[in-house]
């Protein structure tokens, strides 16, 4: 911050600014494929035109990131074009002085997969940019998130995002009953993810733990040729036969309606 000083009508006038508002720095959130998905069937022409022209890129991993460029016509040696990795690794001080370098330049952050901020370590650097007055403009590309919401037909009013369950068995199984609760309370749809290897644990346990009548939905591989979305009730899925979802992305969702006897 400084303060900017100026004369009118024999009053000093004192006007405080911010150094980042007075440089153009406008930061875009990529999104990315989710998988090897067709880049024509993902993103608009206008995304892909976006990226085409930036310089710089806060990015997960370099080496997806090119893969990413690549598939948008942004080709190796990749002359001029600068890469600054933000992970969970990534400390505070680190994002300042990422923040620093891209000051007065049009710059992306990009996922690993799905939009930026959304599960992803791109949320708190950009709540900095913010800080620093930065403009920050989202661009359109797939979500599995809100893509698995609409298509589970569950309720898309009300909902509620929860990332990943906890990995050790029994908080997981502790966790799930009090989504299934919350959901039966407030109506609210419950959606989380979990490790791609850890998928089959987390389905046995939500068949094994839940009502017969919650309704559960599981979206797997979505937007790739192996896109397989299913919801039924918990009574109805222990019928079915067991669907192979170990190493598959996958976005489980749970609704308890006003009709299942909670």
């Amino acid at each position: 911050m400084f303060l900017l000083i100026k004369k009118e009508n024999n009053f000093l006038i004192f006007q405080s600014f911010n150094f980042y508002s007075l440089t153009n720095s406008t930061i875009y959130l990529i999104p990315n494929l989710l998988g090897d998905a067709d880049i024509k069937s993902s993103l608009p022409d206008g995304v892909v035109d976006v990226v085409r022209t930036l310089k710089h890129f806060i990015v997960e991993d370099e080496k997806s990131a090119r893969k990413f460029l690549k598939l948008c016509g942004v080709m190796p040696p990749f002359e001029g074009i600068s890469f600054y990795v933000l992970d969970k690794h990534t400390s505070s001080a680190d994002r300042s002085e990422i923040l620093k370098a891209i000051t007065g330049h049009e710059s992306g952050i990009l996922s690993e997969a799905g939009c930026p901020g959304i599960a992803d370590p791109g949320a708190d650097i950009i709540a900095m940019a913010h800080q620093r007055s930065f403009t920050v403009r989202p661009l359109v590309g797939p979500s599995s998130i809100l893509l698995a919401l609409i298509a589970s037909g569950f309720n898309g009013q009300a909902f509620s995002f929860h990332g990943y369950l906890p990995a050790n068995a029994i908080e997981r199984i502790r966790k799930i009953k009090e989504l299934e609760a919350e959901s039966a309370k407030t109506g609210y749809t419950q959606i989380f993810i979990e490790t791609p290897f850890r998928n089959d644990f987390l389905f046995q346990d939500i068949l094994a733990q839940c009502k017969p009548l919650t309704l559960f939905s599981v979206a797997c591989d979505i937007t790739l040729p192996t896109e397989e979305i299913v919801s039924a009730n918990i009574k109805e899925w222990q019928k079915r036969k067991v669907p192979e979802l170990r190493g598959r992305p996958t976005v489980f969702s749970l609704l308890v309606t006003s009709g299942s006897g909670y």
